[in-house]
């Protein structure tokens, strides 16, 4: 997952980051909350971690910020020193998905990770998708455009994974090189430009099948179903 770090305390980002990428996450960080909300204009993230105190915005307006922002709907876990029983009520009443009390353990604060993304995602990725034209078998990693396999590669068939399951997400070229190719954000996102020219040309990808895989400029993708009532989510 790519998850972001909202915090001004260096040394504890630099451990939370070491724990995140132990378990295989790609981490950026911010030091001040203005540019975390500047790159949210442009970047998408599964998850972000955000400092209730921060010197610029403090964490409460900048979840406000968030949730004012069109279609935003990724997990916020506050982190905080504040270990008031109010405090808690308080800031999950504001629309905080999940918090961390410091000092930060590690096994919780993975567990709290996951248990926000297994709500927001409600384990998609193992589930195999009924998608009107399209059907992808994850056990025999296919996919089938009018009940007909397309040869895809090992690479094209994990980014229809990615796309197919965040239906209606603004995805970023980071969020998809990082989560799919796992490589750094730093790397040539032209790649990702390729690869989704490719998969919308053989998986005929065109509001006459049903769906519609956007270029939103300047931020990313996102792949939008034309008529919702083709869809259905099989559970293995």
């Amino acid at each position: 997952m790519r998850i972001a770090i909202i915090d001004d305390n260096q040394a504890l980002v630099e451990l939370v980051s070491l724990w995140l990428e132990e378990a295989g996450h790609t981490v950026v960080t911010f030091h001040q909350s203005q540019l975390f909300i500047q790159a949210c204009k442009t970047e998408t993230f599964d998850v972000i971690l955000l400092d209730w105190v921060m010197p610029d915005m403090d964490g409460e307006q900048v979840l406000k910020t968030l949730q004012e922002l069109p279609g935003w709907d990724t997990p916020v876990i506050f982190v905080t020193a504040r270990s008031r029983e109010e405090d808690i009520v308080h800031i999950l009443e504001l629309g905080a998905d999940d918090y961390v009390t410091k000092p930060i353990q590690r096994g919780e604060l993975l567990a709290r990770i996951g248990a926000v993304t297994r709500r927001a995602h409600k384990g998609s990725s193992s589930k195999d998708l009924d998608l009107g034209a399209y059907k992808i078998d994850a056990a025999a990693r296919t996919v089938f455009f009018n009940n007909n396999p397309v040869k895809l590669t090992e690479m094209e068939f994990n980014l229809v994974c990615f796309i197919f399951n965040n239906v209606d997400v603004l995805l970023s070229r980071n969020h998809i090189l990082s989560s799919v190719w796992g490589y750094d954000s730093d790397m040539n996102t032209r790649t990702v430009d390729t690869h989704i020219s490719r998969i919308r040309k053989k998986l005929d990808i065109t509001p006459e099948n049903g769906w519609r895989l956007m270029s939103i400029y300047q931020k990313g993708y996102r792949l939008e179903q034309i008529n919702p009532e083709n869809m259905t989510v099989l559970a293995k």
